[in-house]
């Protein structure tokens, strides 16, 4: 679906260097080394750290976004590859008066999903995906690790069952249950993003979805959509993209720098709700 883009900025932020230095030439040499091998597993460790490779969303950033949007009286929130629905426990405590639409694609895990939120009449539960049209497809279902559900041919190495699971759009689930505006969209699909936001384009063309939190990593190298890809369809769309971090979200242009695999969330905002920006930057 998606095709090549042209036009972001920031191709480059520093010019290449074509004078190797000793130290360059020395660990390139030395690369088999204990100590050489050693140094650059902290470092790989150490840029994780740095980039926010953390998926507990009570630590990463994902429930300071949920409380800044507490401030402005959110009322739908659409929770898309809900999993056991621990994000959906998060925005119930944290925007109290919004109602949650929570999807969840395995069947195994919409059971479980249900056990825990049946009770709540402000959590609309649905035992289906999102794509970009209506059907079924087959996923993969990994039991004990559901968050690794999938329709996408990842190399896992664990053991999985092959299902059959419903799909519909985002723009048909909300015409058919009368839902006109929705101040938060969150994507965890783990791989399927570019069909689940297609499916919204209704929405977004009338501008009825003020952010979308959405997971980027490894599997955009299987689905060939990039994070390039999802800043081009936000920039078209009025909005401007950061990545979460615990406590800001930096909002800031596209470079190739940014591309690489390591996620996790990224936040998108419409360019004309400068109140949001500036609460989600950090600055209320």
């Amino acid at each position: 679906m998606h095709r090549p883009i042209s036009g972001l900025v920031n191709s480059e932020r520093t010019p290449p260097r074509n004078d190797p230095s000793i130290w360059q030439r020395w660990v390139a040499r030395k690369r088999r080394t204990f100590p050489a091998r050693s140094l650059a597993a902290f470092c790989r460790r150490y840029l994780a750290w740095y980039a926010n490779v953390n998926y507990d969303l009570q630590t990463n950033g994902e429930t300071f976004v949920l409380d800044r949007l507490a401030h402005f009286d959110p009322t739908v929130l659409f929770d898309v590859g809900a999993n056991l629905g621990d994000w959906t426990a998060a925005a119930r405590t944290l925007c109290p008066g919004a109602a949650v639409h929570a999807f969840e694609i395995s069947p195994p895990t919409f059971t479980r999903l249900a056990a825990r939120f049946s009770s709540d009449p402000l959590v609309h539960l649905n035992p289906a995906g999102l794509s970009d049209s209506e059907g079924t497809i087959e996923i993969r279902h990994y039991e004990g690790l559901e968050a690794l559900t999938t329709a996408v041919d990842y190399p896992h190495p664990f053991p999985f069952q092959t299902l059959r699971a419903r799909v519909t759009t985002g723009a048909a689930y909300a015409a058919s249950c009368g839902v006109q505006h929705i101040d938060l969209l969150k994507i965890d699909v783990e791989g399927m993003e570019e069909q689940v936001l297609a499916g919204f384009d209704p929405l977004f063309q009338r501008q009825a979805i003020d952010l979308v939190q959405f997971e980027y990593g490894r599997v955009s190298i299987l689905t060939g959509f990039l994070l390039r890809h999802f800043y081009c369809f936000f920039e078209q769309r009025g909005f401007l993209v950061g990545k979460i971090y615990p406590e800001y979200v930096d909002f800031r242009a596209y470079s190739m720098e940014d591309e690489d695999f390591l996620g996790p969330n990224y936040l998108a905002c419409r360019r004309d709700k400068p109140e949001y920006l500036q609460a989600l930057r950090g600055r209320l």
